[in-house]
């Protein structure tokens, strides 16, 4: 007997992203009340040898300039709107992973840099979680088209040393764009084999 239409009550509801709205809420008011390129919270070399390691997760919320804040915060809620039904929690993880380890590659593969602020870099990463999340439920030709043509506007950015789309205070650091997209990469890799790992796990524990 076939199941009648509207059986499950969650079928075909509007989830709002809520997750997403949170966080684009307490980027622009850490923009609000800190202002822009806070001292007390940007990434700084200086800063983090001192012992204020909260910068390493801090400093990529913080923007340059109210252009910056709003390219960028805007750009989170786009992203994550698109990706939080398939990410869920792993929303937050991501962008965890991509703030932490984003700020050591900032550390120890770019030493003359010494401050640095902006989610561009780590919306690079979610941008490939996503898409391969994306990919998963719905094998479109166009989500793979979005992950081309953002490499290509980043591998230009590469080249020029300049961004395309903004022109903030702070000079542009496109090689952070390129990493946040294989902090992405490696972070799909690592949880695709983690799931084949663990459903051969189940496979091998069935009895017969």
């Amino acid at each position: 007997m076939p199941l009648e239409q509207g059986s499950n009550p969650r079928h075909g509801r509007l989830r709002l992203p809520w997750r997403s709205f949170i966080l684009g809420l307490l980027a622009i008011l850490g923009y609000y009340i800190a202002g822009p390129a806070p001292e007390l919270w940007v990434f700084s070399r200086a800063a983090i040898s001192q012992g204020e390691l909260w910068t390493l997760i801090s400093g990529h919320w913080m923007h340059s300039d109210l252009e910056h804040a709003v390219w960028n915060i805007s750009a989170l809620i786009v992203l994550g709107s698109l990706f939080e039904q398939q990410l869920k929690t792993r929303l937050f993880t991501d962008l965890l992973l991509a703030c932490v380890l984003m700020s050591f590659w900032l550390i120890y593969f770019m030493p003359d840099l010494s401050a640095y602020c902006g989610l561009s870099g780590i919306l690079n990463t979610l941008l490939v979680t996503g898409i391969a999340a994306l990919w998963q439920h719905y094998r479109a030709p166009s989500i793979l088209l979005i992950l081309a043509l953002a490499l290509i506007k980043n591998l230009m950015e590469l080249f020029t040393q300049e961004a395309i789309f903004t022109h903030t205070t702070w000079p542009s650091v496109p090689e952070a764009h390129i990493v946040g997209m294989a902090i992405g990469l490696a972070i799909v890799m690592i949880r695709s084999r983690y799931q084949r790992n663990k459903l051969s796990g189940l496979i091998a524990a069935r009895p017969g």
